[in-house]
């Protein structure tokens, strides 16, 4: 049986499941070529091996975001300073973050509070990379594997050492550790808070997109976040279902052609886990009905409020709940 631990590890520094990559002696890296399990997890926890995951999963999306510092011509203390600096602007806009040290700088994690599309990510966490700094994913979805990053708490195999998480202690005026073992980390890792990433949606030129309500007091200096309008009141999931352009909404999260042809995004329904053949359809209600979209090969579809309660893994209830408090899909 699966710790709840080691599921949580597993959900927050896991995207792409398919596939993963061991870290050699010489802290290069060697595609597996198979699916990472939880066992993988656990010998990587426990000292055995050194596993590097895909940041972009299999749909294109991703989980988290890192900036990675280990660049040349400044100290580590210095690297280290500069992504404290990366958290401080994050946390002054409401998106917590966690620090690692590394072997040669440092990896400051931004864990998202749900799979987003990693053009997504990109447009809201890019703008704070400072240069020098290397930012995943270095992609957006559609250019294969992409970026790998070394899984937190494994030995990294040349050096020989654990990188824990640690946080700046004002008091003693220095970094310290979160925790003294894996053990004590692994169990702080189930309390951590994920960024509440804003929705992005096209907007008039100049406007900025919204924040969820519980950003209202914060003031951005990202050019793509702003303080949130109250969204009006929705009379029903069917109301709100018929005032968008599915072709359009869909289209920002799935490209697809003049035809509203493109690759299912659910890629757990076709063989090798992506649709290497477009066969998911996008198309504007007729009539009466709601439904907008279908997938030929899963041969299933719906309307665009079942397409964003599948996208995003979550039930109608929930999906509903976050369009009340303001999000926008």
């Amino acid at each position: 049986m699966v710790s709840e631990v080691l599921r949580t590890y597993g959900t927050l520094f896991v995207s792409r499941r398919n596939d993963y990559a061991v870290q050699q002696a010489d802290g290069r890296y060697r595609r597996a070529g198979h699916k990472l399990t939880y066992a993988l997890l656990q010998a990587h926890l426990d000292g055995l091996h050194t596993l590097g995951t895909y940041v972009i999963d299999e749909q294109g999306c991703c989980r988290f975001a890192v900036f990675d510092d280990d660049g040349e011509g400044v100290t580590l203390a210095d690297r280290l300073a500069r992504l404290l600096n990366v958290q401080r602007r994050l946390l002054g806009d409401g998106l917590p973050s966690l620090l690692e040290p590394s072997r040669r700088g440092g990896h400051l994690w931004v864990l998202a509070d749900r799979r987003v599309p990693a053009s997504h990510l990109r447009r809201v966490l890019l703008p704070y990379c400072p240069a020098g700094v290397e930012f995943f994913p270095k992609q957006d979805e559609g250019g294969g594997y992409g970026s790998l990053i070394r899984l937190p708490l494994g030995v990294h195999q040349r050096s020989g050492r654990r990188y824990g998480f640690v946080r700046w202690d004002e008091s003693q005026g220095r970094l310290v550790a979160i925790a003294r073992d894996v053990a004590g980390t692994l169990a702080w890792l189930s309390t951590v808070e994920r960024a509440a990433l804003p929705a992005l949606s096209p907007t008039p030129a100049g406007d900025s997109p919204t924040l969820p309500q519980r950003h209202t007091q914060i003031v951005s200096k990202n050019p793509f976040i702003a303080a949130p309008t109250l969204a009006p009141a929705t009379p029903s999931i069917r109301v709100w279902s018929a005032s968008r352009d599915p072709v359009a909404v869909i289209g920002r999260y799935v490209p697809l052609d003049a035809r509203g042809l493109g690759c299912c995004p659910f890629g757990e329904h076709h063989r090798n886990g992506k649709d290497s053949h477009p066969s998911f359809r996008v198309y504007r209600p007729r009539g009466d009905g709601l439904s907008c979209w279908y997938c030929y090969t899963w041969g299933k579809g719906g309307t665009l409020f079942d397409f964003f309660c599948v996208w995003h893994n979550i039930t109608p209830r929930e999906l509903w709940r976050r369009i009340l408090a303001g999000e926008q899909f």
